[in-house]
């Protein structure tokens, strides 16, 4: 994939989010989800200019579908479900009111954070493919260095956190529902790789004695 290739389907991404956001909200006028795709926007074009393209192109059009298929189409479903329940539940029908500004505001920082933490670790890591799978044809190897010294998919950790600060930041508790499934399926993917890398990625068993945690500092 070509960076113009990136960048044309980075523009396509985000008109197409920005008006199912705007469609289900009913209105325009609403400073949050406005200011949340801008943040979101500016943080998608950071990666489509930074990251390998040839990574993007795996992530695109993976070899091989891979050890779990339907895990990114999920999440890509609950994604486009969160940001849908959140610009309703703001915009047409105000079912939540109680999440205040600053809680807001917190966590579109949080929001900010996550989505560069992915973005380094998909710069640090060219093998960060959409499909579990052994990328034997691109050279695949166990990444040491970056957020990798500290937890072993800190990418994942930063989708698991993601949605569910997504939803606090458009202020819904309604969107929390699919942000919660979407970290469920995370959880569940982090736990299949891990196990799929230790049994097939030379390396990646010395690399578990070193970095301890698969997704949760101090935790798990």
């Amino acid at each position: 994939m070509t960076r113009v290739n990136a960048l044309f389907r980075w523009a396509l991404m985000n008109l197409a989010i920005a008006g199912l956001a705007f469609l289900c909200a009913g209105t325009m006028d609403l400073p949050v989800l406005r200011a949340y795709l801008a943040v979101f926007a500016a943080g998608t074009l950071v990666a489509a200019l930074v990251i390998d393209p040839e990574l993007l192109e795996e992530r695109s059009n993976p070899s091989d579908v891979g050890l779990d298929p339907f895990s990114g189409k999920g999440t890509s479903l609950l994604f486009l479900t969160t940001i849908a329940f959140a610009a309703l539940d703001a915009g047409r029908f105000r079912w939540t009111r109680s999440i205040n500004q600053p809680a807001q505001v917190i966590a579109l920082a949080l929001v900010t954070l996550l989505m560069s933490l992915q973005t380094w670790a998909m710069t640090v890591n060219p093998f960060f493919s959409t499909a579990i799978r052994l990328q034997s044809e691109r050279g695949h190897r166990v990444i040491t260095g970056g957020p990798y010294r500290f937890i072993r998919h800190p990418g994942y950790f930063a989708m698991f956190l993601n949605m569910l600060a997504t939803a606090i930041a458009l202020g819904s508790y309604v969107a929390l529902v699919p942000a919660l499934l979407y970290s469920a399926v995370i959880l569940r993917r982090t736990l299949h790789e891990d196990r799929f890398l230790k049994d097939q990625l030379a390396g990646y068993a010395g690399y578990m004695l070193m970095v301890r945690y698969r997704l949760i500092p101090g935790l798990w």
